[in-house]
């Protein structure tokens, strides 16, 4: 009788470790959850890396949600290498993400503001000033 009280306990802490806050792959919800932000965030910046430029197509576009306000990060591109509204919405995917990971999981920042950096295409790459 110990015997099964032992094994019916033991599957149940099985049970409710698979069902609760760890997943299969040994993370919890709150990581998995990051892990996606991160590779969302990896996507978009792949997405945009192509920086090459002639002229005035070079911008800068904000992307992240602060859990008191503002952007994160802002992401440099080129307007002659990369469709803005493929652009746009993957940023607004990630920042409304990230917004709603904030609320979710309590999160608090540095409510710090970052400066909008200036962008120019030099020596046909867009880069900051």
């Amino acid at each position: 009788m110990k015997r099964l009280l032992i094994f019916a306990l033991s599957g149940l802490l099985l049970w409710s470790c698979s069902k609760g806050g760890i997943g299969g792959n040994g993370l919890s919800e709150e990581e998995m959850d990051y892990q996606k932000l991160t590779q969302m965030g990896a996507d978009i910046k792949d997405y945009a890396k192509n920086k090459a430029c002639a002229g005035d197509e070079c911008r800068v576009m904000s992307m992240g949600s602060k859990a008191c306000g503002g952007p994160t990060q802002f992401i440099v591109y080129s307007v002659g290498k990369v469709d803005e509204k493929v652009l746009t919405q993957k940023i607004n995917d990630y920042t409304e993400y990230e917004r709603q990971l904030n609320i979710k999981y309590s999160r608090i920042s540095d409510c710090a503001m970052i400066a909008i950096p200036t962008v120019d295409c030099v020596n046909g790459l867009c880069v900051t000033k």
